[in-house]
């Protein structure tokens, strides 16, 4: 008995659900089930959607929706759009589709710009950075992170990022060259992802070098140049103004903010609790994102119990960067030697919005790496110890909705009227696309497929 999609049809792979036959509405034959995408002319009287999405698995239920998609949104999940109502139609086999992965710690000033020189510590990471993006002049070094970053962004989306946010360093001698450089990218890639832009400026330099760079950041606010005020105070001997002096120019250009904050295996999180305490001070709940925290995991628990407890009423959004942590924490220490994440179940445990995400990509600062959100994911769930079922679909989240939620994106999810930002994996679950690495057949932003993967594999046994 062979199976067969009652439309003209593409296949791409063999379905790895077990749906029920009435569910795919295929005729029967033998074979085995496929699924398809279909494409019809504008004019058909029958249209509805730019692109429709059948037999998704959409939740934990393992039952299935079609998703109507027109004008890059969401119009309607229902059981049974039929087939002809959509331009195109993706026949998805019961397969797993959720909202894009939202990568929101990344540095793309600096991905892609490992070289021969072995770094062994944070500060010579640091040092090495500087010495990189201070040989060329502002136009080389422009050019230089538009090229990097572009084949970053490529990597990213093929493994289903949608919204990624990356900081941007702002160095003696480079100013807002890499500023200038990530703007026109996320005008370029507009219709492929979403970039949100921070701001990481250095302030190694003394106190009038500093100021200067406040200048910088005054006018780049000014210009609607950046979607997030950044830095990482922490590093410097006056973080506590340095801390004060970017909340004071958030609240003043109305951005929220995102910090690197104790990346660091010593018991020191004292600026972590000045950012909760600012945070309540100007309102600023649910607008702050810290990264790293790493500090977290040197102190005493009743410290972490009393830090993580005003993180949860500041409303700040963690994101614990595993698997650049890992390599860069720890480093001193004999055995035990620390893992080098934040307190992740801790924060779960007490309701703080956490997320995870890539950090560093083939740099200095971390020499691997692939932009791959899923891989982040695994790793993550590996690290946190958190491997059952429901703990993967926690970890899942922690890549979708939660970072979806410090990025402040409104129009995000699964629901009518979101906007269309969806990944289709071959498999038919959380847990399963996690555990095997899906393959991301479709990757699909504001309602256009943008990247394409088949997996082929042959076993001769």
């Amino acid at each position: 008995m062979e199976e067969i999609i009652s439309l003209p049809c593409f296949f791409i792979s063999n379905s790895p659900c077990n749906i029920h036959p009435h569910k795919l509405k295929l005729n029967y034959g033998t074979g085995s089930i496929k699924y398809a995408i279909t494409c019809k002319k504008k004019d058909d009287k029958n249209m509805t959607y730019d692109l429709l999405i059948k037999n998704a698995t959409i939740d934990d239920t393992g039952m299935t929706k079609d998703i109507g998609i027109l004008d890059g949104k969401i119009t309607e999940i229902s059981d049974d759009i039929p087939a002809e109502a959509g331009i195109k139609t993706i026949m998805a086999g019961g397969r797993l589709v959720t909202p894009g992965f939202v990568d929101s710690h990344m540095h793309y000033d600096k991905t892609l710009t490992l070289g021969d020189k072995e770094t062994k510590t944070l500060d010579e990471a640091i040092e090495e950075f500087i010495n990189y993006s201070t040989k060329m002049n502002g136009q080389e070094w422009k050019a230089d992170i538009k090229k990097r970053a572009k084949a970053a962004a490529r990597q990213s989306v093929q493994a289903g990022t949608t919204t990624l946010r990356t900081h941007v360093n702002i160095e003696a001698g480079t100013d807002l060259y890499g500023v200038e450089a990530l703007n026109e990218l996320k005008e370029e890639l507009r219709d492929f992802v979403d970039i949100k832009i921070t701001s990481l400026p250095s302030f190694y330099d003394g106190r009038v070098e500093q100021d200067k760079r406040f200048e910088l950041l005054d006018y780049a606010c000014k210009n609607n140049m950046l979607d997030f005020l950044g830095g990482a105070p922490f590093l410097h001997d006056n973080w506590e103004e340095l801390t004060e002096k970017t909340f004071a120019m958030a609240v003043k250009y109305n951005l929220p903010i995102d910090f690197h904050v104790n990346e660091s295996d010593q018991p020191d999180v004292r600026n972590f609790e000045q950012i909760a305490d600012l945070t309540i001070k100007y309102g600023y709940q649910g607008k702050v994102s810290c990264g790293h925290v790493t500090a977290l995991n040197a102190v005493d628990e009743e410290t972490a119990t009393r830090v993580i407890e005003k993180a949860r009423v500041a409303k700040l959004n963690i994101i614990t960067l595993p698997s650049c942590n890992l390599y860069l924490m720890g480093r001193i220490d004999k055995q035990p030697i620390r893992r080098g994440t934040t307190r992740i179940r801790e924060f779960l445990e007490a309701g703080v919005n956490i997320s995870y995400a890539s950090d560093n990509i083939r740099d200095v600062f971390r020499p691997i790496g692939n932009g791959d959100m899923l891989e982040e994911g695994l790793l993550t769930a590996q690290v946190a110890q958190m491997v059952t079922k429901t703990d993967l679909e926690t970890i899942f989240k922690m890549g979708t909705v939660n970072p979806a939620k410090a990025l402040l994106l409104e129009d995000y999810g699964m629901g009518v009227g979101k906007q269309a930002d969806l990944v289709i994996f071959d498999e038919c679950s959380v847990a399963e696309a996690l555990t095997n690495q899906a393959t991301r057949n479709y990757v699909i932003k504001k309602g256009k497929v943008v990247a394409k993967n088949t997996k082929i594999s042959e076993i001769v046994f």
